[in-house]
C-alpha cells in the first residue's frame, strides 16, 4: 500500500490535523501522529506500524478515501474513470438557460466584468428580441424533456436586464405556459441592480415567482466609490429605494451579492452583517473583483473574510462567495457528483446572447452555438471541446494544489480576461487559504 502524492494535510491543532485527496476529498480529523507519518511519506510504502496502532478499520477508511492506494497506476485510472462517467462523450449536460436580455446597463461600476471582458457587448443587437427569447426557451425546454430531466431554470441577466423589461413581461407568462404544457416545474431568477425597478415590475416578478439576485456593495460610501452611474455618480440611495419596493408588496429581498475591490475593502465587515440582519436577510454573498487585480494583500483579506463569517454564522446568516465553492464541493462525492467550480465549467449553463450567440457564461467570449441550434448544443465541436478541458490531465499548472479537482482551474472568466498569470496566481490563493479557513471552522463547530 502506497500513501497518495494527493494527500493533503492541514494543521488544526497540536494534537489533530485535517487530511483529504485533492481530487476525491473525504476531509476527515485525524491525530497528528498519522497526519505525520501520511505527510511524510506521500508516494512511498505505509509503515506495518501504523495498522498496528489505529487499526484496520482506520486503514480501511483511508482506503476508502484514496489515501491510501494500491499503485499510482490504479490512482490514476480512478482519477480518467471520473471524467469518462461524468462528461460521455456525446451526452447533453445542460441544465440551465440565461437569457442575457441586454447588453447595455446605466451603471459604470468601475469593476464590471461585463464591459471589461465580454467581446458579444459590442454586437449591434444590444436588446433580446421577443423571437430570440421564445425561440430559446422552446428549444431549451425540448432539450431539457427528451433528456428526461426533471426540473429547468431560467435566468434573465445582462448588462441590466431591465432595460429590456418589455420582453421579460411577455417571456414570463411564455415560460410559466410551456413549464405546464410539459409538466417540467420551472425556477426563474433575475440579476439586477434594480437601478429601474418599478412597483408594477416587482408586482409581475412576485406573481411569477421570480428569484431575485440584487447587488450592493456595502455602505452608501463603500457602494458609491465602486457602484455607479455613467454619470459617475452614487447609487446607494436609489438601490436602497427600490430594494423597498419588495418590501412594501410583502417579499422582502432575502439575500444580496457585494462585489469588493480595494476601493470599498473596508466595507467588508460586521456593519454589513448587522445591515443584512436589520433587513431579514438570511444570505450575503461577498465576492472579490474576479478580473482585475485587487491591491490588498491575500491574507488581510482571509483574514477579513474569516472575521465576517463567524460574525454573521452567529447570526445565522450564511456568507459565501467564489473563494468558499472549493469547501463547499470538498462536502461531495466525485465518484457521484459532478463537481465542478461553476454550471458554466461543468457544461450545465447555456447563455444566450442579443445576437443569438450562445457562450457557457454570460461573461464568456468562447461561444458554443446559435439559439436555433439549443436543443442540439451539446452535439456542437465546440461544446464538446468545452467538456474535454475539463480533463484534469490537462491542469498540469494545479496538480500540487491542495485542492486541484476542487476548484478545477477556477474561474473561466478570470483565465479568458488575463492573459498574465498574476491575476490567477492572486486567486487561487485566496481560494486555497480560505478553504483551509472553511475547514477549520467546521472542525471548530
Amino acid at each position: 500500500m502506497l500513501v497518495s502524492n494527493y494527500t493533503q494535510v492541514f494543521s488544526h491543532d497540536d494534537e489533530s490535523s485535517a487530511i483529504w485527496h485533492s481530487v476525491f476529498g473525504r476531509p476527515m480529523l485525524v491525530p497528528n501522529i498519522l497526519s505525520d507519518h501520511l505527510l511524510n511519506n506521500r508516494s512511498k510504502g505505509l509503515d506495518p506500524e501504523i495498522e498496528q496502532n489505529f487499526g484496520k478499520e482506520v486503514l480501511d477508511t483511508l482506503a476508502e478515501a484514496h489515501i491510501i492506494i494500491d499503485s499510482k497506476e490504479q490512482e490514476q485510472k480512478d482519477i480518467d474513470d471520473l471524467f469518462d462517467r461524468h462528461n460521455p462523450a456525446g451526452a447533453n449536460k445542460v441544465k440551465f438557460l440565461s437569457l442575457i436580455m441586454s447588453e447595455e446597463c446605466p451603471f459604470r461600476c468601475t469593476y464590471c466584468i461585463h464591459f471589461a471582458s465580454s467581446k458579444h457587448y459590442y454586437n449591434e443587437e444590444k436588446m433580446m428580441s421577443v423571437e430570440v427569447a421564445k425561440t430559446s426557451i422552446d428549444q431549451y425546454f425540448d432539450l431539457i424533456a427528451r433528456s428526461g430531466q426533471e426540473s429547468a431554470y431560467v435566468n434573465f441577466g445582462g448588462g441590466e436586464a431591465l432595460l429590456n423589461y418589455k420582453t421579460i413581461a411577455e417571456v414570463l407568462p411564455y415560460i410559466d405556459a410551456r413549464s405546464k404544457e410539459l409538466g417540467i416545474p420551472v425556477r426563474t431568477a433575475l440579476n439586477s441592480n434594480l437601478y429601474l425597478l418599478t412597483e408594477e415590475m416587482a408586482a409581475n416578478f412576485i406573481k411569477y415567482g421570480v428569484e431575485i439576485a440584487a447587488s450592493l456593495d456595502g455602505s452608501k460610501e463603500g457602494n458609491d466609490k465602486v457602484r455607479l452611474t455613467k454619470n459617475l455618480t452614487g447609487t446607494y440611495d436609489r438601490i436602497l429605494e427600490n430594494m423597498k419596493i419588495f418590501e412594501k408588496l410583502g417579499r422582502p429581498l432575502k439575500s444580496f451579492a457585494m462585489t469588493v475591490t480595494e476601493a470599498n475593502f473596508f466595507d467588508v465587515d460586521t456593519a454589513i452583517i448587522d445591515w443584512a440582519e436589520s433587513q431579514g436577510m438570511n444570505e450575503v454573498r461577498i465576492d472579490i473583483d474576479v478580473v482585475g487585480m485587487v491591491d490588498i494583500p491575500i491574507e488581510d483579506v482571509v483574514e477579513r473574510l474569516k472575521k465576517v463569517r463567524a460574525y454573521a454564522k452567529a447570526k445565522g446568516i450564511p456568507v459565501i462567495g467564489f473563494w468558499s465553492r472549493a469547501a463547499e464541493n470538498l462536502g461531495l462525492v466525485p465518484e457521484e457528483v459532478d463537481v465542478g467550480f461553476c454550471g458554466g465549467e461543468r457544461g450545465h449553463s447555456v447563455c444566450v446572447a442579443p445576437s443569438g450567440q450562445v457562450f457557457p457564461c454570460g461573461y464568456s467570449n468562447y461561444q458554443i452555438g446559435t439559439y436555433n441550434n439549443l436543443n442540439s448544443i451539446y452535439q456542437e465541436d465546440a461544446y464538446q471541446e468545452l467538456l474535454k478541458r475539463r480533463n484534469l490531465n490537462l491542469l498540469e499548472d494545479c496538480k500540487d494544489c491542495p485542492i486541484y479537482g476542487f476548484c478545477r482551474g477556477g474561474c473561466l472568466i478570470t483565465k479568458e480576461a488575463n492573459e498574465t498569470s498574476e491575476k490567477q496566481k492572486a486567486m487561487c490563493k485566496l481560494y486555497v487559504e480560505m478553504t483551509k479557513a472553511i475547514i477549520d471552522e467546521s472542525i471548530d463547530a
